[in-house]
């Protein structure tokens, strides 16, 4: 089976058990912690590792999670460890927010600038992004000093360029054609 295929089934399995218990919310924010966690080098290496044993794996993330993460995660945890798919955590988690948007009627945007911009800026596009697509936003930025100046929205599968870079190579092209 191949890997998406993996990820997107548990994230359905989990998303389902959540909506079924009436935790969605707080399983989300597990999972957007866990997305963030598995960006740390040192917790990929624990993930991808053979050498450590499923029971130290297990203890490990259920030290590391016990604080904060909900019941249902920690066992959903430990399923996937049972069934040697601990590698898929980030991906399962990425996919559990994604299902968690579609039912939540919740857009995903991102704003790349060139520079860094103040969060008064952020607030006041990603204001400009609900009133404009009448839905609810959650916006990430990035920084993307190729682009010169100016910006990038993309919300879902559509873009809008407004960068330098992207008029420059504009100007370009007509100017060989």
């Amino acid at each position: 089976m191949n890997d998406s295929k993996i990820s997107v089934r548990y994230a359905k399995a989990l998303f389902e058990s959540a909506l079924e218990k009436k935790i969605l919310d707080q399983i989300r924010n597990d999972m957007v912690d866990l997305q963030s966690v598995s960006r740390v080098p040192e917790f990929q290496k624990l993930l991808f590792s053979r050498i450590i044993k499923e029971s130290q794996k297990n203890r490990i993330l259920e030290e590391l999670l016990k604080n904060w993460a909900q019941s249902l995660t920690m066992s959903f945890i430990s399923l996937l460890i049972r069934n040697g798919r601990e590698q898929y955590i980030p991906a399962i988690a990425r996919n559990f927010s994604d299902l968690y948007r579609h039912h939540k009627g919740i857009k995903a945007a991102t704003f790349i600038t060139a520079a860094p911009v103040s969060d008064a800026i952020k607030e006041r596009v990603e204001k400009v992004i609900k009133e404009t697509i009448k839905s609810q936003v959650e916006m990430k930025s990035e920084c993307n000093e190729d682009l010169i100046g100016g910006f990038i929205i993309r919300i879902e599968n559509r873009q809008y360029d407004a960068s330098v870079a992207s008029s420059l190579k504009s100007v370009k092209k007509k100017l060989l054609n």
